[in-house]
């Protein structure tokens, strides 16, 4: 596999971009990167730009350093972006991949468009966390990068318990440990930890979900002004799906918060058989087959119709 140090080879400035409501593995994998550049090469200007992420990433070094407004002016050498299967992932950050001199993706969705000039693609690998890992020089992952790349990994794996966690995988987790990290805390603080406003979200959440498929399948809704009501945002939204998806009996899950009028993030996990990212596609979405997500436009029982009408078949067929 390339090294990361092979494709920043001779680069002034480098742009870090991941993709829109970033997630763990996007916030981990970007921090990771940047303070990798910065420690391989102090010369070179380096610039995160990510949408305003939950403040449970706060903590990480680094994360008061990333840019929430874009300079879509600027002109980068080099253009990185972690962990987006497309360039519709990437919001307002896609006018600085089109303005780089030259555009690289590393990630692990297998639904990947090869969008960029150069693509480091590994879809049966557990996130992009691990990726870089695998593209960095092992012996420089210090304490600072290994608490980005953990945070990573224990998010898109779910603390290690879903299929894509490996022994490699758990092999790299504990060489980052090994540098001293504080693993329990960065677990309890970003993965299980619920503010007020998400603990009320939650129960909501769960208050709306209705079983469908001949119980294989559940979904749940949360509407504009139901978050309104409770004070949450986006960023409150982490969990719910994976709770739902813990029902017992359940086979795939669906959560849907509308995020504006008529607009709806939807969520998808899967136990075993279905591939949620096959309906995730189908909406210009994308993800892996255990966990996907699109975005869907209309009324809250339009979104809801198209969206179970994918998932109930699926369940059925797989049933």
């Amino acid at each position: 596999m390339k090294k990361i140090d092979e494709v920043l080879a001779g680069c002034r400035s480098v742009a870090i971009l991941g993709h829109v409501h970033p997630d763990g593995d996007c916030v981990g994998s970007c921090l990771g990167l940047y303070h990798y550049i910065r420690k391989r090469m102090p010369e070179a200007e380096t610039d995160v730009y990510l949408e305003p992420f939950p403040k449970e990433f706060a903590f990480l070094n680094g994360a008061d350093r990333v840019r929430h407004e874009f300079d879509t002016e600027k002109v980068y050498e080099l253009c990185i972006v972690c962990d987006a299967s497309d360039r519709q992932r990437l919001g307002k950050g896609a006018e600085i991949l089109d303005r780089a001199d030259r555009t690289v993706s590393i990630d692990h969705h297998k639904t990947n468009t090869g969008f960029a000039g150069q693509t480091f693609l590994e879809a049966e690998i557990s996130s992009t966390c691990e990726l870089l890992y695998e593209m960095m020089e092992e012996e420089q992952v210090d304490r600072e990068i290994a608490a980005c790349l953990y945070m990573g990994m224990i998010h898109d794996t779910g603390v290690f318990k879903y299929q894509s966690a490996t022994a490699r995988t758990m092999e790299i987790a504990g060489k980052l440990m090994s540098t001293g990290i504080p693993f329990t805390d960065i677990i309890d603080r970003t993965f299980y930890q619920k503010n007020y406003r998400q603990s009320k979200a939650m129960g909501q959440a769960l208050l709306n979900s209705s079983l469908y498929a001949e119980g294989m399948l559940i979904c749940s809704v949360l509407t504009a002004e139901e978050l309104k009501r409770f004070e949450a945002s986006s960023m409150d939204m982490e969990g719910i799906v994976e709770q739902l998806r813990l029902v017992e009996d359940v086979e795939a899950a669906a959560f849907l918060y509308e995020m504006e009028p008529g607009i709806f993030k939807a969520s998808m996990r899967s136990r075993e058989c279905v591939d949620v990212s096959e309906t995730a596609a189908a909406f210009g979405g994308g993800g892996h087959a255990r966990a996907a997500g699109c975005t869907l436009y209309g009324s809250r029982e339009e979104v809801t119709k198209r969206l179970l009408e994918r998932l109930e078949q699926a369940c059925l067929r797989k049933g």
